[in-house]
């Protein structure tokens, strides 16, 4: 039989870490608990009309932006061909995704401006964008 060697007042080490971390993933105030549900609650406000028109705007959008992923597809393409070492595979790598970051961003303020324009609140900014 195997057996593990387990300090004998193993318990006490987890107690507080998994207390904190029950407190603050049930705590109202630290954004955890409510965010999706305040998330579901302001998609729920907006009326069929204006769902329509964030469509179109976002499909408008997209339709315009084709081209510029053509290119991005198109540049990593070429980079990945012409990569001969390791480094320059993932400054290639690394290039694509700061690409596909500003169209991102670019698609976040297109649509920021059609909410703006329908008198709609902003979307809350993503974390690590």
């Amino acid at each position: 039989m195997i057996r593990m060697v387990i300090p004998k007042h193993w318990k006490r080490y987890l107690v507080i870490p998994c207390a904190a971390f029950a407190a603050a993933a049930l705590h109202p105030a630290t954004g955890w608990a409510e965010s999706p549900m305040k998330a579901r609650a302001a998609r729920a406000t907006l009326t069929d009309a204006q769902m329509q028109q964030l469509f179109e705007a976002r499909r408008r959008w997209e339709l315009s932006s084709i081209d510029q992923q053509k290119e991005l597809l198109a540049a990593k393409q070429r980079c990945l061909q012409s990569a001969t070492t390791i480094d320059a595979f993932r400054l290639c790598k690394q290039e694509q995704r700061q690409g596909r970051r500003e169209l991102f961003r670019e698609a976040r303020a297109a649509m920021s401006a059609e909410r703006q324009r329908l008198g709609l609140p902003p979307r809350p900014e993503r974390r690590g964008v």
